[in-house]
């Protein structure tokens, strides 16, 4: 846990957005939906596109035997571009991440509990901060079934392998 967390931070700090990456959001994306996509941190936009990319590259270069999976697989890049959609309500920088995820760990998760910090709250809910946010603007169901439930426990195929996509990245 703790290497993938010191790479992670690593990755945020140093992996920057390019103008080839924001062309690859603008043909994915359709206007409203890139706004809030550029309403996200740099480093969560740069997230967003790594794993894009990496959903794109696992489907057409590994072997993918799930027809749910193969069948949606724009579907599921468009997802990677607004999964994390929630956390323009409260924008987190990646040291605030990083102290958020270390308290959580020291505390065994009772930091969720603090009620009165957003920024803790947007952490822990940025999930269904999202959907709300995405209900009205988009009417693909398995989208919004994935940044509702990108880290919910209860998933199907395709919201699964999104989480292990995400999880990776």
């Amino acid at each position: 846990m703790i290497p993938k967390r010191v790479k992670q931070f690593y990755v945020n700090v140093t992996d920057k957005m390019t103008k080839k990456d924001y062309d690859y959001a603008k043909e994915i994306l359709n206007s409203k939906e890139l706004e809030l996509f550029m309403k996200l941190s740099k480093s969560e936009q740069k997230h967003s596109i790594r794993i894009a990319k990496d959903i794109e590259f696992t489907i057409d270069n590994k072997e993918i035997k799930d027809e749910e999976i193969l069948k949606n697989k724009n579907i599921l890049i468009k997802s990677a571009l607004l999964h994390d959609i929630g956390k323009i309500t409260k924008r987190l920088n990646v040291i605030d991440k990083s102290v958020i995820v270390i308290l959580n760990k020291l505390t065994n998760g009772k930091l969720k509990k603090l009620k009165k910090s957003k920024k803790i709250q947007c952490y822990y809910n940025h999930s269904s901060y999202g959907y709300a946010i995405l209900k009205d603007i988009i009417d693909d169901e398995i989208i919004l079934d994935i940044v509702k439930n990108h880290h919910s426990d209860e998933t199907n195929n395709v919201v699964s392998f999104f989480k292990q996509i995400d999880d990776k990245n």
